[in-house]
Protein backbone atom coordinates (compact mmCIF):
# COMPACT_ATOMS: atom_id res chain seq x y z
CA UNK A 1 0.00 0.00 0.00
CA UNK A 2 2.86 2.34 0.85
CA UNK A 3 4.50 1.80 -2.55
CA UNK A 4 1.22 2.70 -4.29
CA UNK A 5 1.13 6.04 -2.46
CA UNK A 6 4.76 6.66 -3.35
CA UNK A 7 3.98 6.00 -7.00
CA UNK A 8 1.04 8.40 -6.91
CA UNK A 9 3.14 11.02 -5.12
CA UNK A 10 5.90 10.67 -7.71
CA UNK A 11 3.47 11.82 -10.40
CA UNK A 12 2.81 15.04 -8.49
CA UNK A 13 6.49 15.71 -7.84
CA UNK A 14 7.42 15.22 -11.49
CA UNK A 15 9.05 17.98 -13.48
CA UNK A 16 6.63 20.32 -15.26
CA UNK A 17 5.60 19.00 -18.69
CA UNK A 18 7.64 15.83 -18.31
CA UNK A 19 6.12 12.53 -19.48
CA UNK A 20 5.37 11.56 -15.88
CA UNK A 21 3.65 14.91 -15.27
CA UNK A 22 1.47 14.55 -18.37
CA UNK A 23 0.49 10.99 -17.48
CA UNK A 24 -0.34 12.13 -13.94
CA UNK A 25 -2.72 14.77 -15.28
CA UNK A 26 -4.29 12.24 -17.64
CA UNK A 27 -4.93 9.91 -14.70
CA UNK A 28 -6.34 12.77 -12.61
CA UNK A 29 -8.75 13.90 -15.33
CA UNK A 30 -9.86 10.31 -15.95
CA UNK A 31 -10.43 9.70 -12.24
CA UNK A 32 -12.44 12.93 -11.86
CA UNK A 33 -14.59 12.03 -14.85
CA UNK A 34 -15.13 8.53 -13.49
CA UNK A 35 -16.22 9.90 -10.12
CA UNK A 36 -18.57 12.40 -11.76
CA UNK A 37 -20.07 9.64 -13.90
CA UNK A 38 -20.52 7.37 -10.89
CA UNK A 39 -22.12 10.25 -8.97
CA UNK A 40 -24.77 10.51 -11.71
CA UNK A 41 -23.85 13.91 -13.09
CA UNK A 42 -24.54 12.67 -16.61
CA UNK A 43 -28.23 13.39 -16.07
CA UNK A 44 -27.43 17.08 -15.65
CA UNK A 45 -25.84 17.32 -19.09
CA UNK A 46 -29.36 17.71 -20.43
CA UNK A 47 -28.85 21.47 -20.05
CA UNK A 48 -27.44 21.30 -23.58
CA UNK A 49 -30.93 20.86 -25.00
CA UNK A 50 -32.58 23.31 -22.61
CA UNK A 51 -34.04 20.95 -20.00
CA UNK A 52 -33.24 20.85 -16.29
CA UNK A 53 -31.57 17.71 -14.95
CA UNK A 54 -33.32 17.82 -11.58
CA UNK A 55 -36.36 19.82 -10.61
CA UNK A 56 -35.58 19.37 -6.92
CA UNK A 57 -32.17 21.01 -7.12
CA UNK A 58 -33.20 24.01 -9.18
CA UNK A 59 -31.96 25.17 -12.53
CA UNK A 60 -28.84 26.98 -11.27
CA UNK A 61 -27.35 23.98 -9.49
CA UNK A 62 -28.46 21.69 -12.31
CA UNK A 63 -26.75 23.94 -14.86
CA UNK A 64 -23.58 24.07 -12.75
CA UNK A 65 -23.43 20.28 -12.32
CA UNK A 66 -24.16 19.84 -16.02
CA UNK A 67 -21.30 22.15 -16.96
CA UNK A 68 -18.95 20.34 -14.57
CA UNK A 69 -19.82 17.03 -16.23
CA UNK A 70 -19.48 18.46 -19.74
CA UNK A 71 -16.07 20.00 -19.01
CA UNK A 72 -14.84 16.76 -17.45
CA UNK A 73 -16.12 14.82 -20.46
CA UNK A 74 -14.38 17.20 -22.87
CA UNK A 75 -11.21 16.92 -20.80
CA UNK A 76 -11.42 13.14 -21.01
CA UNK A 77 -12.05 13.12 -24.75
CA UNK A 78 -9.68 15.94 -25.78
CA UNK A 79 -6.97 16.36 -23.15
CA UNK A 80 -6.27 12.83 -21.96
CA UNK A 81 -5.36 11.43 -25.42
CA UNK A 82 -3.33 14.56 -26.16
CA UNK A 83 -1.41 14.27 -22.88
CA UNK A 84 -0.74 10.57 -23.43
CA UNK A 85 0.44 11.12 -27.01
CA UNK A 86 2.66 14.00 -25.90
CA UNK A 87 4.16 11.87 -23.13
CA UNK A 88 4.84 9.07 -25.63
CA UNK A 89 6.49 11.47 -28.08
CA UNK A 90 8.61 12.98 -25.30
CA UNK A 91 9.83 9.56 -24.18
CA UNK A 92 10.69 8.59 -27.75
CA UNK A 93 12.37 11.94 -28.44
CA UNK A 94 14.51 11.69 -25.32
CA UNK A 95 15.47 8.13 -26.16
CA UNK A 96 16.51 8.78 -29.76
CA UNK A 97 17.76 12.37 -29.40
CA UNK A 98 19.42 12.72 -25.99
CA UNK A 99 20.55 16.09 -24.71
CA UNK A 100 24.13 17.20 -25.55
CA UNK A 101 25.21 16.93 -21.89
CA UNK A 102 24.00 13.32 -21.77
CA UNK A 103 25.86 12.56 -24.99
CA UNK A 104 29.06 14.11 -23.64
CA UNK A 105 28.85 12.03 -20.49
CA UNK A 106 28.18 8.90 -22.51
CA UNK A 107 31.29 9.53 -24.65
CA UNK A 108 33.42 10.94 -21.79
CA UNK A 109 33.71 14.31 -23.52
CA UNK A 110 33.39 17.67 -21.80
CA UNK A 111 29.91 19.10 -22.14
CA UNK A 112 29.47 22.38 -23.98
CA UNK A 113 29.07 25.32 -21.64
CA UNK A 114 27.05 27.40 -24.10
CA UNK A 115 23.41 28.00 -23.32
CA UNK A 116 22.48 27.66 -27.00
CA UNK A 117 23.01 24.06 -28.16
CA UNK A 118 22.27 25.08 -31.77
CA UNK A 119 24.68 28.02 -31.95
CA UNK A 120 26.65 26.41 -34.78
CA UNK A 121 23.52 26.57 -36.97
CA UNK A 122 23.02 30.32 -36.54
CA UNK A 123 23.35 32.51 -39.61
CA UNK A 124 25.15 35.27 -37.73
CA UNK A 125 27.36 33.27 -35.43
CA UNK A 126 30.12 35.44 -33.95
CA UNK A 127 32.02 32.51 -32.52
CA UNK A 128 33.22 31.49 -36.02
CA UNK A 129 35.28 34.70 -36.55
Amino acid sequence: MRSAWRTIASFWRAELLSPKHLVGWAICISACYGLAHLAGLREFSSILNGTVGSVGLGWKISAFLGLVYIFLYLGLVLLVPTFLLAATFLVLWRRFFPEPAALAQAHDEPATTSKDPLRHLALHNRSRR
